[in-house]
């Protein structure tokens, strides 16, 4: 029996090919670190030797790594080792085309860095770096655009028109579709030629740690953008790219309301963003609905917008059950919008049907914000006003305050907003509203702090002037306004009549 046992062992040292492996590492398989040897041959031979063995983990050393897209197995562990970077080719023509989503619909797009379908047990880590080379990608898009406004296309980048050096819509780098279980931790992305993390219609996704840096002025660069996606937790990341850091989508118009899955129990916490077109976003893809939703402990500082969820008539969908807590953000130029026209202006109503958008079930708690041009904007629809919007202990500092129409139960506690120009708080064509310790700086001499048109149902209490000589609330064509417990005299409301 001994000697059987020297044996084998002795075979399994002599001949390592005759045991399973549990891990790879691509320099075995060819892979050259230059920087100029295209090594997409032996990176995707690693996973399919890796997955035929039933799993395990691929090494990446470091070294700078030229490669095309790379088609992902389950029971996979890609560990990008510090110094290893993973430089995404840029020649348009050669990438080869996929089925795949891009922005809310179902079509053939350029493959990603990494790209998967149907998988599972999925892990991209370590303190390496994917270098996208956007530019090609992005100045392909910017002549495609040019193109497109010559001959007065509106509609979206897919489907480009005979003669765009863009047939299909850019790859991403990390683009996962009805997978489960995933972990992206640890790497950097720079450069991504669009959207860096695109999960569509995936389950129990981790990502954290990560950092994302594209040029601000790049086109469509957004951060993780999961799509019908559920159970998903982001955490402890930086990201600074050219358009939303972090959005939440779940379908274009009927596509998406046919498809009809959800973005649902997602976790953000502990991120820090900087430029970006807004810093969490919900939207406006969003015809599958969204809910369950909590962001907490971020920063934001330098990002166009801090909160954006966005719709638009022909949406349809249901957004519910947002909770965003402890945020600090600092100049920022809009604070939190919560916008429903974001295809059209018109406040004239509508017949309601399943294209309808709808938004219900926010929290907004402990936010402090400075340097902001606008406080925030709040639109819903004459036809689906946003119902039940609470804000509690908010400060913010701006140039401008709260604009809020079209809302039914909207209320604002233990608030302080500081403005330069205009009401504080200037509520419209809405119902159902409580201020309660609402305070700030009145702005300029004769100016509300707070002014309420076409509004009913509404409650202002437990507030103070103490620093007014002039209007404190103003009301126009409003009925059923209440004042309770408040320390302002009279003479600091003003009630306005259409004659």
């Amino acid at each position: 029996m001994k000697r059987l046992i020297i044996y084998l062992i002795l075979a399994l040292f002599l001949f390592p090919h005759l045991h399973a492996q549990s891990y790879y590492d691509v320099k075995d398989y060819g892979a050259v670190g230059d920087g100029k040897t295209l090594c997409t041959t032996a990176f995707q031979k690693a996973v399919d030797d890796c997955a035929k063995a039933g799993g395990g983990q691929i090494i990446f050393p470091s070294g700078r790594y030229l490669t095309g897209p790379i088609f992902l197995k389950s029971n996979i562990q890609l560990e990008i080792m510090a110094g290893a970077v993973l430089v995404f080719d840029n020649n348009i023509s050669q990438t080869p085309v996929v089925e795949g989503s891009w922005e809310g619909i179902g079509r053939k797009i350029y493959a990603s860095l990494f790209t998967g379908f149907d998988l599972e047990n999925i892990s991209i880590s370590g303190r390496g770096t994917l270098e996208g080379q956007g530019e090609a990608w992005w100045e392909a898009y910017r002549q495609t655009e040019i193109l497109r406004k010559k001959l007065n296309i509106v509609e979206r980048e897919p489907d480009n028109p005979p003669g765009s050096p863009l047939p299909f819509p850019r790859p991403r780098m990390i683009n996962l579709y009805h997978s489960k279980n995933i972990l992206i931790s640890d790497i950097t992305i720079l450069n991504s030629p669009s959207w860096s993390i695109h999960p569509v219609y995936c389950e129990n996704i981790t990502i954290r740690g990560i950092s994302i840096i594209q040029p601000y002025g790049s086109p469509n660069t957004d951060g993780i953008n999961p799509e019908s996606c559920k159970f998903v937790r982001i955490s402890d990341s930086f990201i600074d790219c050219g358009d939303d850091c972090i959005t939440l989508k779940s379908g274009y118009n009927k596509y998406g309301r046919d498809i009809g899955i959800a973005s649902e129990n997602i976790v953000i916490t502990n991120c820090s963003f900087a430029h970006g077109r807004s810093a969490i976003g919900i939207g406006s893809e969003m015809s599958g609905g969204i809910r369950n939703v909590t962001v907490t402990n971020c920063v934001f500082n330098g990002t166009l917008r801090g909160i954006r969820i966005k719709t638009a008539r022909g949406r349809g969908g249901v957004v519910e059950n947002i909770n965003i807590s402890n945020i600090v953000m600092d100049n920022v130029s809009e604070g939190i919008s919560l916008d429903m026209y974001y295809d059209s202006r018109s406040e004239e109503p509508e017949p309601v049907s399943e294209a309808t958008p709808i938004f219900k079930n926010f929290r907004f708690t402990n936010i402090t914000g400075t340097r902001i041009r606008e406080a925030m904007n709040i639109s819903g629809l004459p036809e689906s006003p946003l119902e039940d919007i609470r804000f509690l202990q908010i400060s913010l500092t701006s140039s401008t305050g709260i604009k809020c129409r079209f809302a039914k139960g909207i209320q604002f506690i233990d608030c302080e907003v500081n403005v330069d120009n205009g009401p504080s708080f200037f509520i419209r064509k809405s119902s159902k509203i409580l201020l309660d310790h609402v305070e700030g700086r009145q702005s300029r001499a004769g100016m509300p702090f707070i002014s309420a048109e076409l509004s009913k149902n509404m409650i202002v209490r437990n507030c103070q002037a103490a620093s007014y000589s002039g209007i404190f609330i103003q009301t126009k064509d409003s009925e059923n306004v209440e004042f309770i417990n408040n320390l302002f005299p009279k003479s600091a409301i003003s009630k306005i009549k259409s004659k």
